[in-house]
């Protein structure tokens, strides 16, 4: 039915500050903005699309929570991503990438929103 992703939604209550984390925290481009509450963003790879809408409100959300979760593949080893991201002083949800197959070590993080984000890559 499905042949792939076009693009993955983000509601945030702030764009601005969601946009600033996912351009100069992530590295995503911003493509179209739509102010004053939607724009588009772009990987640099240009792989990744994401609609992110802003003005919404939060709900509470946790590792726990049922939710749609997307894995985003690193460009460098999770290790090294997961470093990145704590020097910017992101909130983490683990001490450290786990190791879920031979080859493969995972982690979660939270956008400004409490969005979880979940990747993944070379240990």
């Amino acid at each position: 039915m499905f042949k792939s992703i076009r693009a993955l939604a983000v509601y945030v209550t702030d764009l601005e500050r969601a946009k600033r984390f996912y351009t100069e925290v992530l590295s995503f481009k911003l493509s179209v903005d739509l102010e004053p509450n939607l724009c588009f963003l772009k990987s640099k790879s240009g792989d990744i699309n994401i609609y992110m809408e802003g003005g919404k409100s939060q709900t509470s959300i946790d590792d726990q929570t049922s939710r749609l979760s997307f894995f985003l593949q690193a460009e460098r080893s999770a290790s090294e991503t997961y470093a990145v991201l704590k020097a910017a002083g992101v909130k983490l949800l683990q001490e450290a990438p786990e190791l879920v197959g031979g080859e493969t070590a995972c982690f979660q993080f939270e956008d400004p929103d409490g969005n979880i984000i979940e990747v993944c890559g070379k240990p």
